[in-house]
């Protein structure tokens, strides 16, 4: 009887991955159809083998793709629920909306960095999503990401200001010593517009170690070669664009499948040899690691060719090693709160940035920025941050559980 049971549990059990396997299937065929149409048979196959539509529109929330799923099933009489439809296409909508807010914000962005004299590179977000898929309403973006000199980090923050941005993070105000806090020990900044719900991310550096992705011949390549709304946007050159997608995939422990598929989107359309130039490009930007990893995993899931010259290193033990780990972070529910994810990351850091990399980001947690802008110190002294750590910590636990209590003392 207890033999029975287990063996109805572990039936049970193979039951439901199956059927999560077959609607992450399904969504992996749909994103790769997104970006590279030509290969209906396979959706309208993957669609057939799903049973449980809800697992897959949850795996579309999760991974982002909304806008992806909907441009594909526009192209593909896949059997698939109206019900799903609908809820996709309505998902898509208001993707669209917020894109186009983006852009209109991009465009009025560029206008007044121009107007003030200030060199701004935009990056992620409508320019590629316009390169990989003809449109800037598919791919998903909540914020407009854009790199500015350090040195003109203050002139930045005066002009959004004056542009209705509001400061989330750091808070207000933005002093001059917050702003030296913030070159020293942050990469980005976040600010709200709040009449349209625009959500900025400024950037003066784009990794903790200034040797993976260097600042100078990133602007130096930058150009205005792409248009929204008829306006000339200033971007990465689109080889460095590839090598920086190849770096925040990474970075981010590749937790949502819509990095790859931009990836796989702007690859899949190249010949051999523009895909192994890509990777010699990204090599001479310190992310050769972080390239080689993406086509793998572009390889093993949307299969994507890759270049003859990097068969071989794709396939050794530790880079499909780092691959199933990868996919199996893919599939995860919830990617903010995975174990395995936090196990993984440090991996990927160390396989794909480099040891380099690896120190940058301990000695980055050996401080906390938050320290730095409530208890500014002159340089000289910021040798003291990570021994006030705890103590600063501790110090905002307190103030915290006072006002708490405060707070209900006067309910």
């Amino acid at each position: 009887m207890i033999g029975h049971d287990r063996a109805g549990m572990n039936g049970a059990s193979e039951l439901a991955v199956g059927k999560a396997d077959a609607a992450f299937d399904l969504l992996l065929r749909l994103c790769a159809e997104a970006g590279a149409p030509g290969a209906p048979a396979l959706v309208i196959a993957a669609a057939g083998r799903v049973e449980d539509w809800p697992a897959f529109l949850r795996l579309v929330d999760r991974h982002r793709v909304a806008g992806l799923v909907h441009l594909a099933l526009g192209r593909v009489a896949a059997a698939v629920p109206d019900d799903v439809r609908q809820s996709i296409a309505q998902k898509a909508g208001g993707l669209a909306r917020t894109n186009l807010a983006m852009v209109a914000a991009t465009i009025g962005l560029q206008k007044a960095f121009d107007a003030a004299g200030i060199e701004v590179v935009f990056f992620k977000g409508a320019l590629v999503g316009q390169r990989a898929y003809g449109s800037v309403a598919v791919k998903h973006g909540k914020d407009i990401d854009f790199l500015v000199r350090p040195d003109d980090l203050a002139a930045t923050f005066a002009l959004l200001a004056g542009e209705g941005y509001r400061p989330v993070f750091p808070q207000a105000p933005l002093t001059p010593a917050k702003i030296e806090a913030l070159r020293a020990f942050q990469m980005e900044a976040v600010l709200v517009d709040p009449a349209r719900g625009v959500q900025l991310e400024p950037h003066w550096r784009l990794t903790e170690n200034r040797r993976l992705l260097p600042l100078a011949p990133l602007l130096a390549g930058a150009g205005k070669r792409e248009r929204l709304g008829g306006v000339a946007i200033r971007g990465f050159h689109p080889d460095d664009e590839f090598a920086y997608l190849c770096v925040h995939g990474v970075r981010s422990g590749w937790a949502r499948l819509k990095w790859l598929a931009d990836l796989h989107a702007l690859l899949a359309g190249l010949p051999e040899e523009e895909r192994l130039r890509l990777y010699r490009h990204a090599e001479r930007r310190g992310a050769g690691p972080a390239a080689l990893l993406a086509f793998g995993l572009c390889r093993e899931l949307f299969g994507l060719p890759v270049p003859a010259a990097l068969a071989r290193p794709v396939a050794v033990p530790l880079q499909r090693a780092m691959h199933r780990m990868c996919v199996s972070i893919l599939r995860d529910e919830d990617p903010q709160f995975s174990i395995r994810r936090v196990v993984v990351l440090p991996m990927l850091h160390a396989v794909a940035c480099g040891p380099r990399h690896v120190m940058a980001e301990v000695l980055r947690w050996t401080v906390n920025c938050q320290d730095a802008l409530d208890v500014p110190l002159p340089r000289r002294l910021y040798f003291l941050y990570p021994l006030l750590r705890a103590p600063l910590w501790f110090g905002r636990l307190l103030r915290g559980k006072t006002r708490l209590g405060r707070g209900t003392a006067r309910v």
